[in-house]
């Protein structure tokens, strides 16, 4: 039972990181009201905006953590992202950039051709070969 659920983790990872649509960018500014870090696949950030909170995907911890990326709870933000539903149908967005007011800084996560900036960086991949 284990193996089966570690395999859909590996299956809505690589979900994700294919999945990016252009036709369903869009961009929504608010705050940060979680973080979510999982064993897999990347971390997910609340973003709260008015009174609805929009799950944000990421990347994996350890490319956060390797570009010193800063998402810390009340940072205000500005999120570049596509619309995406996982196969229980709940809405996230898929980030290719985020603009943290808080500090200043903007942080990519999508190349120009809409790829994961992680993929093919050092011996570390997000999807398992």
């Amino acid at each position: 039972m284990f193996f089966l659920i570690t395999i859909g983790k590996f299956a809505m990872a690589q979900q994700f990181e294919e999945s990016y649509d252009l036709n369903t960018e869009i961009t929504i500014k608010g705050k940060i009201a979680e973080v979510i870090q999982r064993q897999h696949g990347p971390i997910v950030i609340g973003i709260l905006k008015q009174d609805k909170i929009y799950h944000v995907l990421t990347a994996p911890g350890w490319y956060i953590a390797q570009e010193k990326i800063e998402l810390k709870l009340g940072d205000e933000v500005v999120v570049h992202g596509a619309k995406f539903f996982s196969k229980n149908g709940e809405l996230f967005l898929i980030a290719r950039s985020i603009h943290n007011i808080s500090n200043g800084k903007i942080y990519s996560f999508r190349d120009e051709f809409m790829k994961p900036c992680w993929r093919g960086k050092g011996n570390r991949k997000f999807i398992p070969q």
